[in-house]
């Protein structure tokens, strides 16, 4: 089975993903189109808030309301260009996953990456009923808006809306359009980056194992010559393999750091505001409707953090595979190479959103610490 092909299969819907055994030009060209589709109301839905927040706002409320959506817009826009101009890399990336030395070789390691793949199925699941529910509940409400005559939610365009019911409903599907569609790009975006962390996760299980039934084999060797040259071709082996993993999660950093940077930027600043507006605004359906948002936000930077999180703590785990070491049965050279990989983890693999963040529960902890401390100073002036 594809690896990540249930977070592939969003990006599909969402229509930014080609599938790769779609080679045909009829294929390739009704999917560009398809394509165009989705990023033009992304588009509109971005541009409609700017115009609005330069030519038309004029109080805080309106500003406040309008840039929330605004902002997350301009991250989902970042995300889906990342995608599609570095397909690619992101092939790659897959490629490298089912080659050696990363592709399991014995049952036990077949196992290993099968607990992952259903652990991060499970979590793209759960996440996406999440954001299902909290989308559908958005929607709903935009239609019974829409039905009282009203848009959505905010946005200039260059015509009277009001003036046919024609441009209305067009316009007021766009806007709900770009909602479903954002919505999906996202939890897409941050399903399949929660993947990759719990990939690389399983290749360092699977190192780790590696390393015990080297051990092993080598204790049960009976030839001390062979025992030698046998010892020496699976250290060699194992530490390609380990820097195999480290250029792969320096890859997929390189591709994604930019989005991790748009999204935390944006999420700091929508949360500080949602917290203030939450606080100074005490109307029912303005209080469900950004604590829900609020709420979603949180969520969505606790799944980036936490992937993060469990990338450190596997990397800097490796080393207890050394500790299990009869060191005494190895050689000189051999124990040097052992030192090598533990010297290594003892710097972990961390995932930075250039120099904003690093993707950790540590940082989820000062982004929220931040957040109030922010909320305080608003509050307070």
């Amino acid at each position: 089975m594809q690896l990540l092909s249930l977070n592939f299969l969003l990006y599909t819907i969402s229509g930014l993903w080609r599938p790769i055994e779609w080679t045909s030009k009829c294929s390739k060209y009704l999917y560009g189109l398809y394509t165009f589709t989705m990023m033009y109301l992304l588009i509109f839905s971005v541009i409609i808030q700017l115009m609005d927040i330069i030519l038309v706002i004029d109080n805080v409320d309106d500003f406040t309301t309008t840039s929330l959506l605004f902002l997350s817009d301009i991250a989902c826009f970042c995300k889906a260009t990342t995608i599609i101009i570095r397909r690619d890399k992101i092939i790659n990336l897959i490629k490298t996953l089912q080659e050696k030395p990363c592709k399991p070789s014995s049952e036990e390691e077949i196992n290993i990456q099968m607990e992952y793949d259903n652990l991060i199925r499970t979590y793209s699941i759960n996440y996406s009923l999440l954001a299902s529910f909290s989308c559908t509940g958005v929607t709903i409400g935009e239609i019974f808006a829409t039905l009282q005559g009203e848009l959505p939610y905010r946005g200039w365009v260059p015509y009277d809306v009001h003036s046919s019911l024609v441009l209305f409903w067009i316009t007021s599907i766009q806007e709900i359009l770009a909602i479903i569609v954002g919505t999906i790009m996202n939890v897409a975006t941050e399903t399949l980056i929660l993947g990759f962390c719990l990939q690389i996760c399983s290749q360092l299980e699977i190192l780790k194992h590696r390393f015990r039934i080297a051990i092993k084999s080598d204790e049960e060797e009976e030839s001390p010559s062979k025992n030698v040259l046998y010892k020496k071709s699976r250290f060699s082996e194992h530490i390609r393999y380990h820097l195999c993993i480290i250029r792969f999660a320096e890859t997929f950093n390189e591709i994604f750091n930019q989005v991790l940077f748009m999204q935390f930027s944006a999420s700091i600043l929508v949360l500080c505001t949602s917290l203030y507006y939450l606080s100074s605004h005490i109307t029912f359906e303005d209080f469900v409707k950004l604590a829900v948002y609020t709420l979603c936000m949180f969520v969505q930077i606790f799944v980036y953090c936490w992937a993060g999180n469990e990338v450190i703590l596997k990397s800097t785990g490796l080393s207890e595979a050394m500790y299990e070491i009869n060191w005494t049965s190895v050689t000189v050279s051999e124990q040097k190479d052992l030192l090598i990989i533990m010297k290594r983890c003892t710097k972990p693999i961390k995932f930075t959103s250039t120099f904003l963040v690093t993707l950790s529960l540590e940082s989820y902890t000062n982004i929220l610490r931040t957040s109030y401390s922010a909320f305080n100073v608003l509050q307070q002036s």
